[in-house]
């Protein structure tokens, strides 16, 4: 079990962060008239926005070792959805004409595995459901960011 510490917190969050650029860096094939600058920045930058709204309201609403113990949980199932990325950011890579059609596919996936994932961790530490269905909502908003600043 890992230990809930702030420098384990931000390990977990700088390699999320890194792995997710990965497949952010891969979205430039399909649109190759922004900047690597823009694919790259929205990429990473909005799907911050999940991670820092629940670690600002964790911060106001928890207190202590559950913080930690959030946090925690919270880095690691963002690691895990970020390595989920990797099959469609690969694929974006090798393919001569990649589809988006797999990576939508692909990040679909990735929620779905990061919101079952953050349930049970969260439910086996007692946290109440709210805090994974804070999660849901709050990526939902995140994804309509994305959809609205590519439309």
């Amino acid at each position: 079990m890992m230990k809930s510490s702030l420098v384990n917190i931000a390990v977990l969050f700088v390699s999320s962060f890194l792995v997710t650029a990965i497949f952010s860096v891969s979205l430039k094939v399909f649109f190759a008239a922004e900047s690597w600058t823009e694919v790259l920045s929205k990429g990473i930058l909005i799907p911050c926005f999940t991670w820092t709204v629940l670690l600002v309201l964790s911060a106001i609403f928890l207190s202590g070792e559950r913080r930690l113990i959030y946090w925690t949980q919270l880095g690691i199932v963002c690691l895990i959805g970020s390595f989920a990325l990797l099959p469609a950011a690969f694929y974006n890579y090798l393919a001569a004409e990649p589809s988006p059609v797999i990576s939508i596919v692909n990040v679909l996936s990735s929620v779905v595995i990061m919101c079952l994932t953050l349930y049970l961790r969260l439910k086996a530490r007692q946290f109440s459901a709210l805090w994974a269905l804070g999660w849901a909502a709050t990526i939902i908003v995140n994804m309509l960011i994305y959809i609205r600043s590519i439309s």
